[in-house]
């Protein structure tokens, strides 16, 4: 029988003595290994991350939206996300931070609420302010429903704006991918693969070595 690297010509061992010598485990296996579970333990923080985000979005009506002017700073930097749930009006207190449309579909502004004055039912008009602004507002705005301010996450816009773009989009798929295949190449399966085979190797070489010393007698 071939004997595996480690395995001494004089000394007595068995078929499986001899595949556990010839399956130890290499180093870069091992590497990899513990890369492979660092991954896709991150990966798997992102998703459900991602996952509670979305259905508490849904559950709760919340909106994520990207900051993309310094009129809140500091309290809300240029690049966050600011998430904010649909409110009535009405129940919204003075000095508390709210997104609204601008007049003339203008798109949207998240300032602080200044003064709040009832002009209809369930309808208000609101002064507003950003932080970093010296003045209100130039003009008001009549609402009936606002996003009132949750929370936000400072440069989560950034990587927003970035996975929209081409480049970002092919990152993306790339990443994806790259952990689809860190799944499957398992290196325990692997490994068990191989070792299979050379046990099956080690099994054949004793086999054809007694059926040479039967010979021989």
């Amino acid at each position: 029988m071939t004997l595996p690297d480690g395995v001494w010509e004089d000394e007595e061992v068995t078929v499986d003595e001899a595949y556990q010598v010839k399956t130890r485990v290499h180093p870069a296996v091992r590497v990899y290994g513990a890369f492979r579970s660092t991954v896709l333990t991150l990966g798997a923080i992102l998703g459900v991350a991602s996952i509670l985000t979305f259905g508490v979005s849904l559950l709760f009506g919340v909106r994520p939206l990207v900051v993309v002017s310094g009129s809140m700073e500091p309290t809300i930097p240029v690049g966050s996300v600011v998430f904010s749930a649909q409110t009535a009006a009405g129940e919204i207190q003075e000095g508390t931070v709210v997104t609204v449309d601008r007049p003339r579909n203008l798109g949207l502004v998240t300032h602080r609420l200044v003064k709040s004055v009832e002009t209809a039912p369930d309808t208000y008009e609101y002064t507003l302010k950003g932080d970093a602004n010296s003045k209100e507002d130039p003009e008001p705005y009549k609402v009936k429903t606002v996003g009132k301010y949750v929370w936000h996450v400072v440069a989560l816009g950034y990587l927003a704006e970035f996975l929209q773009s081409r480049n970002g989009t092919v990152i993306a798929i790339g990443a994806s991918l790259a952990l689809i295949a860190l799944f499957i190449l398992d290196p325990a399966r692997l490994t068990n693969r191989s070792a299979g085979r050379r046990r099956a190797t080690a099994m054949t070489d004793e086999g054809e070595d007694q059926i040479s010393d039967e010979s021989r007698s």
